[in-house]
């Protein structure tokens, strides 16, 4: 069970979900290896649950990090999440990798159009768009771990109209150099160059969000990027950082997260974690880290919390 201090993150009735995510029943499964999207091989959780909010599940495209594997991720214990809050996962392997099986954040060619951020919007849009996935389009999330992160972050900057939410664990900022990821920070202006890649499209950062996260012992991304992508995005959303921090603890674990104005931007500190998916204390896997709290976790209850897409004024439907 999840137990915070000082504040509570989640509104009325979604603490319960939180605290339940520790005791799913998987009811759903995976598919593997899918060639969909644009992309050759994706992992796809289908939970049997669907979202507390909204109509229907959720979608959470999920970016592995250079020299991980995808098949990292079916040990990551994603599907506690994925039951609790009716969140599809769909982890591809990048198509147009960069250096060590990165993807390739830096290339210049940052558009709808261009290499794998277009099949990303693909991957996004061809889910939610087949009825059979039962998938909110208000609902679709976008999360990534180090390059992966960085990737997330861009693509959502991209298509803020598709992506509903962000996740940026351990990732350097946007536009960024290659050589900014290992040990050095790189000083980047992440609220302007967002705002430029959305083009014509910045209007939907009105109902966007992110989480930012990164673990306390990354000794391989500076941890000056959390701070710097937190602000970046909230400049981009035009909120305030509230004053007070929240920690809050599972499977002794914890985490120290500050959020800004009406939850649109999250910072999260992972204590003890490495330069890795922070996968709670089940978790396996290369770059899966067992020593902090589950993130997939969090990102579930933080876009049910905050997501400003869906109609909250009626409950969510039993079926389409």
């Amino acid at each position: 069970m999840i137990e915070r201090t000082r504040r509570t993150l989640l509104g009325a009735g979604i603490g319960a979900l939180l605290a339940a995510a520790t005791s799913y029943t998987s009811a759903g499964s995976w598919q593997h290896n899918v060639p969909l999207g644009g992309f050759d091989k994706v992992h796809i959780y289908t939970p049997d649950s669907r979202s507390p909010i909204g109509d229907g599940k959720s979608l959470l495209v999920l970016l592995h990090g250079c020299v991980q594997s995808i098949d990292s991720y079916l040990t990551a214990d994603l599907e506690g999440a994925a039951e609790t809050y009716g969140m599809v996962v769909a982890v591809p392997d990048a198509k147009h990798k960069a250096g060590y099986n990165c993807w390739s954040y830096w290339e210049d060619a940052r558009s709808r159009s261009s290499g794998d951020y277009k099949n990303l919007i693909s991957l996004a849009e061809t889910m939610s768009d087949d009825s059979a996935r039962d998938i909110d389009p208000n609902q679709v999330y976008i999360a990534g771990l180090s390059s992966g992160a960085v990737f997330a972050n861009t693509t959502a900057c991209i298509a803020p109209d598709v992506f509903a939410g962000v996740g940026v664990s351990a990732g350097p900022s946007i536009g960024t150099s290659p050589s900014g990821a290992i040990g050095r920070c790189e000083a980047a202006d992440v609220t302007n160059r967002c705002l430029d890649y959305a083009g014509s499209n910045a209007e939907h950062f009105a109902t966007q969000i992110a989480s930012i996260t990164h673990g306390t012992d990354d000794k391989t991304v500076n941890a000056c990027y959390n701070q710097q992508n937190a602000q970046g995005m909230a400049g981009v959303y035009q909120v305030e950082q509230l004053p007070e921090t929240s920690t809050f603890s599972e499977g002794g674990h914890t985490a120290t997260e500050t959020l800004w104005q009406d939850g649109r931007v999250s910072m999260l500190w992972l204590d003890g974690v490495g330069h890795a998916w922070s996968g709670g204390k089940q978790a396996s896997g290369d770059y899966v880290s067992n020593t902090g709290v589950n993130y997939a976790h969090y990102l579930g209850a933080y876009f049910v919390a905050h997501n400003s897409r869906v109609d909250r004024t009626e409950s969510p439907t039993s079926a389409r």
